[in-house]
């Protein structure tokens, strides 16, 4: 990362220091010590423990939602279940916004316990006492210190209550803007696990609370937004070995992509559920399939939004026809429709950045809600490239627009090949027009590190998140 060193000229001042030495002596002999014996320099103030400080939010959901009662709080020493080094209760009193807690602990490993009781206190031995309880074991020291949960969501009765989340510092709920790198998990780190399923936002979430999880949305038939990539589900799961085998690729062919069988927007979200999301993922170029069989399914973005509350998400709405920028149809802008419901049910619209290729689909879009941060579709970002190539800073920019640019490394435009993310440009789009930039895709070491040094990025879009995050990691070590 580029660093700048300050330095400042203190000589002409050094007849001031003399006179102030002087003058402190002088005080220092007018002081008590009559006998003129030297006094002892008082003991120094120990240094403070270290701390973390561990906050926790509780999303309340409105049809379940209590009343009354509390929130129990206990930490333990994993090592040593026994020691309780907190104990902690809070009033269900706002349960429109939700609970935000926060408890300063000594850096170390901790389970958390947390409970729901009518009562002040719970007996954390009779759990017939209370209603719910879960356990979250978090290491307040490390690096990407945060809490990995054994269950997320707390249930009572197979109805969602409540949804907690906990981490060890406090997330600024504007992060996308602010001028930090953001490490964006393309494909919810397809990469490293398979991709939009809950297994891999599980990973997501146990790299640590600045991982930004990416959600490609398509519409079902029954109108409600899946979170998959594709149009179809022959790709990615195996629908075509159970419903269309006459379909099926070459045994050859390691790299099938899809054959226009299982068409998302014409099956519902029951149906697509029953199906592997895990069938094709392989990172072994088909040799294996890890994941096969291991009861992967498709999410719904509602479910996302339900069991990672506290995450931030980078939303692309794609098109009925999604192998290039494609068409759209009125299915599509419905299914936007319903994009911006659930930001708003279930307040996310300060954790959320939503983009779609397609010009139609992100305009309808920012119709619905205009306070839901953006990106610009490529109809609206090839102009605006070839004004920043141009140093043309008196370009308008249509209105409504994005506050986002995703854009690759380099791009092809009629036989030229164009560096489209570099010191200059990133600048100059900030700058002049205020618009943050997003790359992608951002797989190999090389590209990382140059991704890295590009001052003023917004984010890096890749494929390994965890990847990214050891680079970041090291970055700032060495820069402190």
């Amino acid at each position: 990362m580029k660093s700048f060193a300050h330095s400042q000229n203190n000589g002409q001042h050094g007849g001031h220091w003399i006179y102030a030495a002087v003058f402190i002596t002088l005080l220092t002999g007018c002081s008590g010590n009559s006998n003129n014996q030297p006094v002892a320099p008082p003991e120094p103030e120990p240094e403070p423990e270290p701390s973390g400080r561990l906050v926790g939010s509780a999303i309340l959901f409105p049809e379940q939602r209590p009343t009354e009662g509390y929130l129990h709080i206990r930490a333990f020493d994993n090592d040593d279940v026994e020691s309780i080094v907190h104990e902690s209760s809070v009033n269900f009193d706002n349960v429109d916004e939700g609970i935000v807690f926060e408890v300063t602990l000594p850096v170390g490993n901790y389970g958390i316990a947390l409970a729901v009781n009518n009562a002040v206190s719970v007996n954390w031995e009779d759990k017939s006492s209370f209603d719910l309880s879960r356990t979250y074991h978090c290491d307040l020291g490390a690096a990407t210190a945060g809490c990995n949960p054994q269950g997320i969501e707390i249930t009572e009765n197979n109805d969602s209550l409540i949804n907690l989340a906990l981490y060890s510092e406090t997330q600024n709920r504007d992060l996308f803007l602010q001028p930090n790198i953001l490490n964006i998990a393309h494909g919810a780190g397809q990469g490293e696990r398979p991709d939009f399923t809950l297994i891999a936002y599980e990973h997501l979430q146990a790299l640590g609370p600045h991982i930004i999880f990416e959600a490609d949305i398509n519409g079902t038939a029954d109108n409600i937004p899946i979170v998959m990539h594709d149009s179809t589900l022959d790709r990615k799961t195996d629908f075509n070995e159970i419903n269309c085998p006459d379909k099926l690729p070459a045994p050859e062919d390691k790299h099938f992509t899809h054959n226009d069988c299982g068409r998302i927007s014409e099956l519902t979200f029951e149906d697509i559920e029953s199906y592997d999301a895990g069938y094709h993922w392989t990172q072994d170029d088909g040799a294996s399939f890890p994941y096969r069989d291991q009861g992967l399914s498709a999410v719904s973005l509602e479910s996302l939004f339900k069991r990672f509350p506290d995450a931030h998400y980078v939303i692309e709405l794609k098109p009925e026809e999604n192998d290039g920028v494609g068409s759209f149809i009125q299915e599509d802008l419905n299914t936007g429709v319903e994009v911006a419901r659930l930001i708003n049910e279930y307040r996310m619209k300060d954790r959320v950045t939503v983009a779609s290729f397609t010009d139609e689909i992100i305009k309808d879009f920012r119709l619905q809600d205009d306070d839901i941060l953006t990106a610009f579709s490529e109809a609206e970002a090839l102009p605006l490239m070839l004004a920043v190539f141009g140093g043309d800073d008196s370009y308008e920019i249509p209105a409504p627009a994005g506050e986002f640019l995703q854009i690759p490394e380099n791009y092809s435009l009629n036989g030229l090949d164009l560096n489209l993310v570099n010191d200059s440009n990133v600048d100059f789009l900030l700058s002049a027009f205020d618009l943050r930039v997003h790359v992608w895709t951002v797989n190999d070491s090389e590209a990382m590190d140059r991704m890295l040094n590009v001052e003023n990025l917004a984010g890096i879009m890749t494929d390994f998140p965890q990847r990214l995050m050891q680079k970041i990691d090291a970055n700032t070590s060495s820069a402190e």
